[in-house]
């Protein structure tokens, strides 16, 4: 029977979403279900057979989608934070980059008896550890502020810097064939024209976008477009220039101050996973079952060394004169889980190294993937626990991230900062944003919703979630979205509107901890701040308790918003009002005049 192709590229897409969301659900790596997906629909059962049936085009495809995922991951790599961020970094990137080329390489060589120049090629693949699957391990891990800062970096930075050093080696292996002067000659022209041609686009693209030379509706699919030109255009000019190329191209974008930038990264993040969840089901059903029957112990040999040796010995060459504690260089030794860069590059690669009679090359490719199954599976299943034995993982945060830059949510965000508790907004408005951050408020301007932000969101330190915007629906699914990740009881919402008239039937069902009082609703309390309500601190004491405090203060005067009692913040929901007691401060939205008056939504 022939396979229906439509039928086949839906199902992928459908399956990838499924693995997405999957991961999203038990909180894993998104790579364990697609890999998983692509095993069983490939070498496992026989259901599809990627390069058979999409023929010349599979190829194609794959060296388009890594060089959008390098152009996107170069994106990132700005030298304002490669300046900023902390020696260990600095020192991974170069020393922990180098342990792991050299170590894996003479690994491959000695116990798989790989030729040097495919053993170096093999080492260079593995140096990444990829953002896409840090992100997730450290939501769930919640380390401390120094290993979460240092993984977060590493695993952006070291992506384009692995891929870069890949494709070099790959270069040189083609090229060494026809004598050293022509290899030379060849290395300087791939690095030539790849880095040369990148430049030249970073700067028109920027030119183009910065001068709004380009509509709006077209800025993203003209910056896709362009990186696929200049790829396909490099590739011609130097063949597998293209991926230096692309790299160069983001790294300069990365660095050029575009006001459009942001919006091109949300781009990528829509962009990114549909590709990711495709080719990684693509890659892994390509793997013959022939392919996997070349692993045999001295792989699993290699594995162990890459987990126990070169990734303790890179990081802690790299600590060294570091104020990194004893526990936090051992976390730091196990974590380096590698990703999707890893698999796409070597699969391209070997398809090739095969065309020019590099047998040898066939093992790549199952080698590279058993390093990302094994440190995905092994270091994520393995680093929470690790974490709270070494007790590097953080105790009960008290921070808070506040989701809208409203006039009230920024006058609770200044109360809460004042008592000294961390506190970080985030709004999708540039212009909230730009007000806050004038009124010397920490905050993030995109939503929270999207999972670029949620990737690149620094959350340590926090320990709770409220939101606080006009858009009940938002907040209900914000609570809902980071309910697994700071636990159900500490994801909060506002009140959701009432509908017209007379009826007390809420517009949806709240799935977070409803807000201070049954009629603190977002129009509420905006119209209480409209109408000079601010927020105070009061300290009670044995001699000025609760009751005198609601003497002086009515109830409809004042509302409690929190009670601060030691380092812990305690805050009422509609079902669980406060008990305040002797030595607890109360913040409470309290009236400039007469009294607060909480008008009806009715």
């Amino acid at each position: 029977m022939e396979h229906n192709e439509l039928l086949i590229i839906a199902a992928v897409l459908a399956t990838g979403s499924f693995c997405q969301w999957l991961a999203w659900r038990v909180k894993i790596p998104a790579i364990l279900p697609l890999l998983a997906a692509g095993f069983l629909a490939g070498p496992v059962f026989d259901l599809l057979h990627p390069q058979k049936e999409m023929g010349v085009l599979y190829f194609p495809i794959i060296s388009l989608s890594v060089a959008v995922i390098l152009f996107e991951g170069a994106l990132t790599l700005t030298w304002r934070e490669v300046r900023s961020v902390a020696s260990t970094v600095r020192n991974l990137l170069i020393l922990g980059a180098l342990v792991t080329w050299i170590g894996s390489a003479v690994a491959a060589r000695y116990l798989l008896a790989l030729p040097w120049d495919l053993s170096l090629l093999f080492g260079a693949l593995i140096i990444v550890t990829g953002p896409t699957v840090i992100a997730p391990l450290l939501r769930n891990v919640r380390p401390t502020a120094n290993i979460s800062s240092i993984l977060r970096w590493e695993g952006i930075i070291i992506d384009p810097i692995g891929a870069s050093a890949a494709v070099l080696v790959f270069d040189f292996i083609l090229a060494r064939g026809s004598g050293f002067s022509s290899t030379l000659i060849s290395m300087v022209r791939i690095v030539g024209i790849g880095a040369g041609l990148g430049l030249v686009g970073g700067y028109v693209l920027s030119y183009l976008v910065r001068r709004f030379l380009v509509p709006d509706y077209l800025r993203d699919v003209t910056v896709l477009v362009s990186v696929l030109g200049i790829f396909a255009i490099s590739n011609t000019f130097a063949a597998e220039s293209g991926l230096l190329a692309v790299t160069v191209m983001g790294i300069y974008m990365a660095n050029t101050d575009l006001r459009q930038l942001r919006e091109i990264w949300y781009f990528k993040e829509r962009l990114s996973v549909l590709l990711i969840s495709t080719l990684f089901i693509l890659l892994a059903a390509n793997v013959t079952m022939a392919d996997l029957m070349l692993l045999d112990w001295r792989a699993f040999a290699v594995l162990v060394i890459v987990l126990f040796v070169i990734r303790p010995l890179g990081v802690q060459l790299s600590a060294l004169g570091s104020n990194l504690t004893r526990n936090e260089r051992l976390f730091l030794s196990w974590v380096a889980p590698r990703g999707i860069v890893a698999a796409a590059v070597s699969s391209l690669f070997v398809f090739d190294l095969l065309e020019f009679g590099y047998d040898e090359a066939r093992l790549l490719s199952p080698l590279v993937f058993l390093i990302i199954v094994g440190t995905v599976l092994i270091q994520g299943s393995t680093a929470k626990p690790l974490a709270r034995y070494l007790k590097v993982s953080e105790a009960d945060p008290q921070g808070f991230l506040l989701m809208g830059a409203t006039p009230f949510s920024m006058a609770l965000a200044e109360a809460l900062q004042d008592a000294g508790f961390l506190v970080r907004l985030i709004d999708s408005n540039q212009q909230n944003v730009i007000h806050a951050r004038l009124q010397g408020l920490d905050i993030e301007h995109g939503n929270l919703l999207s999972t670029f932000v949620e990737e690149t969101l620094d959350i340590d330190g926090i320990g709770r979630l409220l939101a606080l915007t006009s858009n009940d629906e938002a907040n209900a699914l914000a609570c809902q979205h980071f309910e697994d990740e700071f636990g159900s009881e500490n994801v909060y919402q506002l009140q959701p509107s009432r509908p017209t008239g007379k009826q007390h039937t809420r517009n949806l069902v709240p799935l977070g901890r409803l807000l201070f009082a049954d009629d603190a609703t977002y129009g509420n309390l905006e119209q209480m701040v409209q109408r000079g309500a601010t927020i105070k601190r009061t300290l009670l004491t044995s001699q000025f308790t609760f009751s005198d405090y609601r003497t002086r203060h009515p109830a409809d005067q004042a509302l409690v918003l929190m009670a601060i009692q030691g380092k812990q913040v305690i805050i009422p929901t509609a079902d669980q009002p406060l008990q305040p007691q002797a030595g607890w401060e109360l913040l409470s939205l309290t009236a400039a005049n007469g009294r607060l008056i909480i008008p009806s939504d009715d």
